[in-house]
């Protein structure tokens, strides 16, 4: 498994599903926004239309014939139906951020208590 999150790797999307073993695609969107130069506009249509370009390439590598399985994690910006209606095989609930965010969050709390 590995994660695209770079405009390079989008570039690079079928090469890098060709791999031999690479059985899983994810995205990462925060990342990718980042390397377009967009980062903190979730929403932004470059942003959008990059995700979908590389999402359709590892969609049409056909997992069942030596393609990748499209995964990504589930944002307030694009939730967990909305990958699945995309066709997203794996669906992550949560960013390690926001995760990380929450472990902080509750260790801070159980030290004021």
């Amino acid at each position: 498994m590995c994660q695209i999150e770079s405009e390079e790797g989008v570039k690079n999307v079928n090469e890098i599903i060709a791999v031999d073993g690479m059985d899983c695609v994810m995205m990462g969107p925060r990342d990718l926004s980042a390397s377009l130069g967009i980062l903190n506009d979730p929403a932004n249509p470059k942003l959008k239309s990059v995700m979908r370009m590389a999402e359709k390439a590892v969609l049409d590598s056909d997992p069942a014939n030596g393609g990748a399985y499209l995964a990504g994690m589930a944002t307030a910006q694009d939730k967990a139906l909305d990958l699945k209606a995309r066709g997203y095989h794996v669906v992550l609930g949560s960013t390690d951020v926001s995760l990380y965010k929450k472990a902080v969050v509750d260790e801070v709390n159980a030290f004021k208590a």
